[in-house]
């Protein structure tokens, strides 16, 4: 039991508060943490609700309002829950990408990347570039077993767009520069701390032009859901005050 001036805080009001399954220390911890904070918020309140002059009308007006809002709120994800259709078609992300072209206007590069990273007295290094640059599949299958026994970090034949501050995280960039993005199917190779990077730019794609629509698929799908879920929570209040002022349940009085 727990106690902040007038205010007492009993045993059976910690139920729920530490969630099941959380034994030991840890229960301990978070119910020890709920009284600190209660007591905390007790000891404020008490403070506050004698040195200050409190309009409880207004307070009482704006709790009601809140609650309602909440019940209100709670209803509308009910609704949505029950009634939202889930499923877009790659016709409507087609459809969305292509009428509203200025949403997706690219805010910084994005590339299409294969890199090796390697010790700079790695062996054979010619034949790995040769076979890196290479279309035929025995020599990728040649590169793919070099990389698993003498790179520690590698990716090939990526397909994949990819934005370039994701990028520098892994592999030099700033070292090949912005200007020489365009430069695309040739080896780059640059040592940085003490690594050999070997990296191919497959293609680019610069700020302010347009973003291919794989990379911003999955944020259309979210737009279109997110538009039909305004629309269908929209509808029903429409359609519940409508029937309301039908059958007269609400009115304004002069």
């Amino acid at each position: 039991m727990a106690r902040s001036y007038d205010a007492f805080l009993y045993p059976e009001d910690l139920q729920g508060v530490v969630p099941i399954g959380i034994t030991g220390d840890d229960s301990t911890q978070l119910a020890q943490a709920y009284i600190e904070q209660w007591l905390r918020q007790q000891a404020l309140l008490y403070h506050a609700q004698r040195n200050i002059n409190i309009n409880t009308e207004r307070l009482d007006r704006q709790v009601e309002e809140y609650k309602n809002g909440l019940i209100v709120y709670e209803y509308e994800q009910a609704l949505v829950s029950q009634k939202l259709d889930t499923v877009v078609t790659d016709e409507e992300i087609g459809e969305y990408y292509g009428t509203r072209k200025e949403l997706f206007l690219l805010k910084q590069p994005i590339l299409k990347v294969s890199y090796i990273k390697l010790r700079p007295d790695a062996p054979e290094l010619d034949r790995v570039q040769r076979w890196f640059l290479s279309t035929d599949f025995k020599d990728q299958d040649l590169l793919e077993k070099y990389c698993s026994m003498y790179s520690p970090q590698y990716v090939l034949y990526d397909t994949s767009w990819h934005y370039v501050n994701e990028l520098v995280n892994k592999i030099p960039l700033s070292r090949i520069g912005e200007d020489n993005y365009g430069q695309t199917g040739r080896i780059f190779e640059i040592i940085e701390n003490n690594e050999l990077y070997l990296i191919i730019l497959h293609d680019s794609k610069f700020r302010d032009t347009r973003s291919p629509l794989s990379l911003v698929h999955d944020n259309i799908r979210n737009l279109i859901l997110n538009k039909r879920k305004i629309d269908l929570i929209a509808q029903m209040q429409k359609s519940i005050v409508d029937d309301a002022r039908k059958k007269n349940n609400i009115e304004i009085y002069n």
